[in-house]
């Protein structure tokens, strides 16, 4: 994707008609500009209001923007996405017990795994993005990302899960304690929305974040997770 998205290319991210896309942009009043002979958005303003707004789209518009972005990028949509890019990348770290330090511990656990390599630019770049708007989900799980993904060198796209000892206030605003962290990291916008959106689908069952909150060890949790991702994939 450009720098500069029209109503086109914003209305297939959401998996909407134009009417309908237009309808709900125009409810978030984002800055336009003239690009190219067309009226156009920032892409960074799109993806942040996308982000925002995939939190509160009913699930079978999340699967219609799920099954848009996949299409998009040439991914299947009936694969186990969620559950292969998150083998081997589920962390349970002993000593977190602020958000500051969850953040350190998910930039430095990212850059372990050679999709990164420069700690200190992706850890600047997540507190940027919980400075602006905090990512953290009344459901009890946070959605990381950078602020700005360009600004990055990124080897691969990046999907992990943190479940620290305990419970971190993490900017919800209702003031619920955040106990599931997931860091996406994605070059390529509308692979990133494609995962955003199955995880947002996902995560509207407090019994799969609930057996994730008591799964013993990481090889649990990834089979939960699977078993919540086919259960999706039988609704497509």
């Amino acid at each position: 994707m450009d720098d500069y998205l029209s109503l086109t290319d914003t209305a297939r991210c959401l998996g909407m008609g134009l009417r309908e896309a237009m309808r709900e942009i125009g409810r978030a009043d984002l800055k336009t500009v003239m690009y190219q002979g067309r009226k156009c958005y920032f892409r960074r303003d799109i993806i942040q209001w996308l982000t925002k707004e995939f939190g509160s789209l009913a699930a079978d518009r999340l699967a219609a923007a799920e099954q848009s972005n996949a299409e998009t990028v040439g991914i299947n949509p009936a694969a186990l996405l969620i559950t292969d890019m998150l083998f081997s990348r589920i962390s349970l770290p002993y000593r977190v017990g602020t958000a500051s330090s969850m953040l350190r511990t998910i930039a430095s656990e990212a850059c372990r795994t050679g999709s990164l390599y420069d700690e200190k630019a992706l850890l600047e770049q997540l507190i940027l993005r919980e400075k602006a708007t905090s990512t953290a989900l009344r459901c009890g799980a946070a959605l990381a990302h950078p602020m700005d993904v360009s600004r990055l060198y990124v080897e691969h796209s990046l999907l992990m899960l943190f479940r620290p000892p305990h419970p971190l206030p993490f900017g919800e605003e209702s003031g619920r304690l955040t106990a599931l962290f997931f860091l996406l990291v994605f070059p390529v916008a509308n692979e990133y929305l494609h995962v955003l959106a199955r995880l947002n689908r996902m995560l509207r069952s407090q019994d799969f974040i609930d057996d994730l909150l008591i799964a013993r060890d990481e090889e649990e949790m990834l089979n939960i997770i699977e078993e919540r991702e086919v259960e999706l994939l039988k609704k497509l």
